[in-house]
């Protein structure tokens, strides 16, 4: 890099994530300049960011990031993503998911085809606890490891009526 010559995309690592403004911010620092430089809160680039919409996820702390700089000024960083590496694997070798996983492990898999869901594969919800809900084309299933709660106004198992009960839980 020629003096003077900013870097288009840099690696950083996130430092903090709780915006005193909640604006969605993150600080960062530069492990290849200087570990002590330290970024103001700067945005983080997420798809269809809008007024109250869009994909909410904040790095964790110690995450790798890739940021760049508005029209190249090194005072205006923009995180626009983060790094899976050899510290930080990621969640699925197999190239058929596509996922969204949390810290605690909550995940959603959209699953393309395989032999045990079917030919258009399966949507599966899990959360840490071990509760999942599985919908593909050869099955349906809710699992709950404690009490299955189904609330509705009126519920209707396989054509026939179901009385709710005024208090389930």
């Amino acid at each position: 890099m020629k003096s003077g010559q900013m870097p288009g995309l840099v690696l950083a690592t996130a430092t903090a994530v709780d915006d005193p403004l909640g604006q969605g911010r993150i600080k960062i620092t530069y492990p290849w300049l200087d570990e002590t430089l330290e970024s103001d809160w700067i945005p983080l680039a997420s798809p269809f960011a809008g007024p109250d919409r869009g994909l909410y996820m904040m790095p964790e702390v110690g995450d790798e990031m890739v940021a760049g700089f508005l029209h190249g000024d090194f005072n205006h960083p923009v995180v626009l993503g983060a790094l899976w590496n050899g510290q930080s694997e990621v969640p699925s070798a197999d190239p058929r998911q596509r996922m969204i996983r949390s810290v605690n492990g909550h995940t959603i898999r959209f699953v393309d085809s395989t032999p045990t869901l079917g030919d258009k594969g399966a949507l599966i919800i899990e959360d840490a606890h071990g509760n999942k809900i599985v919908m593909a084309n050869t099955h349906m299933l809710i699992q709950a490891v404690g009490t299955l709660v189904i609330q509705g106004a009126s519920i209707t198992l396989n054509g026939r009526p179901v009385t709710p009960s005024p208090n389930p839980v």
